[in-house]
């Protein structure tokens, strides 16, 4: 109910709207209710915002916009000192990444006359695992036999890709659960000249410290490793098996040792036993192998 009252005021007079009891009431409850509405949407986002829930939320948003589609999937059942702990399917990127993901698929399921099976985890860090691939062994230390037996292609064909990707700027990014082809050693140290004797003559050459990557090693993030996105490729995602993969990283490793000043006055000066050195941080103590690979069936 509304009342309204005349009020004099020196020769004019206005109309005053007077609210009644029940009406005022009425409002005060309305703004009670948003009041408490906003407090708890302002107390849940500092919630969200102070355990880290947000972020999560909002990252687990955009990696399931921006997630590339997977066109096939394979498994690789896993062994720490012969004992089998499960099994880790990989689903990889087809379309986004075709040539890297149909090396390491056919690789997988065998059809490359060479297979995962057998290989071993040469390294075990905090963010990353790392497979040994396939060997590249060479009779005559030609690049030709190399290729034979690495699946018939080099490591060219990924790095033509991952220059492609990254003029369109739209290579992958190694964060965790992805599944990259190691396609660059960033360790390895730059050719040095070597003088030789060819046909009477002194010929100048670069003798290479050891051979490029094959394009069959390949990593698993367990973290976000930005570390590996100049060096690897990209090609797929783990679907399944993390509980084999906590399993994998708890295994001891050899430490890394690069805060002591014998190794860094050894780097300094350009010991070669560095670079061994280096190749055996966080190699793992125990055998961790993959006793067989295929295609995961749905």
């Amino acid at each position: 109910m509304r009342i309204t009252l005349f009020v004099s005021l020196g020769q004019t007079a206005e109309l005053l709207p007077i609210r009644s009891v029940a009406e005022e009431d009425e409002n005060a409850q309305k703004q009670s209710l948003t009041t408490s509405r906003r407090n708890v949407l302002q107390t849940g986002l500092a919630l969200c915002s102070a355990t880290g829930l947000l972020d999560i939320v909002l990252q687990d948003t955009a990696l399931a916009e921006e997630e590339p589609a997977i066109t096939k999937k394979v498994f690789f059942d896993v062994s720490i000192d012969g004992q089998p702990v499960g099994r880790v399917v990989v689903g990889v990127y087809g379309i986004a990444v075709p040539t890297g993901a149909q090396r390491f698929a056919e690789i997988a399921v065998g059809q490359r006359g060479i297979s995962y099976k057998r290989k071993e985890f040469l390294k075990i860090t905090p963010t990353y695992i790392q497979n040994a691939g396939v060997r590249t062994f060479s009779l005559s230390g030609g690049t030709a036999d190399a290729a034979n037996f690495t699946g018939g292609e080099t490591n060219e064909a990924l790095l033509a890709e991952m220059a492609e990707l990254d003029k369109k700027g739209s290579r992958l990014k190694n964060v965790k659960g992805c599944v990259s082809l190691v396609v660059v050693d960033p360790t390895k140290p730059p050719p040095k000249p070597r003088l030789v004797a060819r046909n009477g003559k002194f010929v100048m050459l670069q003798e290479e410290a050891r051979p490029d990557p094959n394009g069959t090693e390949f990593t698993i993030a367990i973290a976000d490793s930005p570390e590996l996105d100049a060096s690897n490729l990209v090609v797929g995602r783990v679907v399944q098996g993390w509980d084999v993969l906590n399993q994998v990283a708890q295994v001891k490793v050899v430490q890394e040792n690069t805060s002591s000043p014998y190794f860094q006055t050894a780097k300094l000066i350009g010991d070669s036993r560095v670079v061994v050195a280096e190749r055996g941080f966080y190699r793992p103590y125990n055998k961790v192998l993959i006793t067989k690979s295929g295609e995961a069936k749905e």
